[in-house]
């Protein structure tokens, strides 16, 4: 029986679309392979995400790299971060569990100052009952300490509990821990098949 959701946040209740990101951004082919490449896909991103580096320490690398101005790349940067827009099947979705008595928690890979951006503009701690930032906790999906400090923190049965996350690698670790889990795709069809799952129809 599940007891607990622990819900994603990048491409499960925000948009993440890097593609779409850089192509609204710049109109310049060039640049736009340049920001895919060096910024979005560059193991800097993933240390900002870790919290093993800060934005301002990755922003005049990420100048560097693509040779544009470091307030060129701040200016990404703010696109970025008002590019998240909440899903809105999804917010509905976390409405509807917490309303079916159930506890909603999330587990995601971000930057401290994306989260607490994100958070001044939402009120996600208002909107869950817990969660864990990788940028805050120093570790990050798909490692098992991750999964294992979301336990500990909010006394999780990972059988008890359905892990829901856009990226395979992020659901099998879950799966091997315990957890009851479900890969999102499509929002529509994912939430419609996270109430089948969870009989809240």
């Amino acid at each position: 029986m599940i007891k607990n959701v622990i819900f994603d946040l990048g491409a499960v209740l925000f948009e993440w679309n890097p593609k779409r990101i850089v192509t609204s951004f710049t109109q310049s082919e060039h640049e736009q392979e340049l920001l895919l490449e060096q910024v979005l896909s560059h193991p800097d991103w993933l240390s900002l995400d870790r919290g093993t580096m800060l934005l301002a320490e990755a922003i005049p690398k990420f100048a560097a790299r693509t040779h544009l101005s470091e307030p060129r790349m701040e200016d990404f940067i703010e696109h970025i971060q008002n590019n998240l827009t909440i899903i809105p099947e999804t917010e509905a979705l976390i409405h509807h569990v917490l309303n079916a008595g159930l506890p909603a928690y999330f587990l995601t890979n971000m930057s401290s100052a994306f989260f607490e951006k994100l958070n001044e503009k939402h009120n996600l701690y208002g909107l869950f009952d817990g969660g864990l930032v990788s940028g805050k906790e120093l570790m990050i999906k798909p490692e098992s300490e991750f999964f294992s400090s979301l336990i500990e923190r909010f006394s999780l049965v990972p059988e008890e509990s359905l892990f829901i996350d856009d990226q395979v690698v992020n659901v099998e670790a879950a799966n091997s821990l315990g957890f009851q889990v479900l890969k999102f795709e499509k929002p529509d069809d994912s939430c419609l098949e996270i109430r089948k799952l969870l009989k809240i129809d």
